[in-house]
């Protein structure tokens, strides 16, 4: 049995859940982190103390830059904004809906500037 953390103050939609056992199997945990962190290396505490095999984050990009450095090759849920109300599957903090796309592993995070 696989145990995945779900980072994020959200609940997984059943399709993300669904998708996340394809991946790892009927029997995958998906335990969601809904407390608040103060850092990214307490989110890395809580995924190490845990045992988790993987985690899914919604997090701000600093956050998932430092995991990144730690070692840590999180999932991101990809989504687009969906019109239709009948494809609505979540709505964002402006109350904009969203369809669930699929995972992605992060390898890494990166800023370019142009000067």
């Amino acid at each position: 049995m696989k145990k995945i953390l779900w980072m994020s103050r959200h609940k997984p939609h059943p399709r993300q859940i669904e998708t996340l056992r394809e991946m790892y199997g009927n029997d995958a945990v998906v335990e969601q982190e809904a407390r608040p962190f103060d850092d990214a290396r307490q989110v890395a505490r809580r995924f190490k103390e845990g045992s988790y095999d993987d985690m899914v984050i919604v997090a701000p990009l600093s956050v998932t830059a430092v995991l990144c450095n730690e070692g840590i090759k999180m999932l991101w849920s990809e989504a687009v904004e969906e019109n239709d109300p009948a494809k609505i599957e979540f709505r964002g903090a402006r109350g904009q809906g969203f369809r669930f796309v699929r995972f992605r592993r992060i390898k890494r995070v990166a800023l370019e500037f142009e000067d």
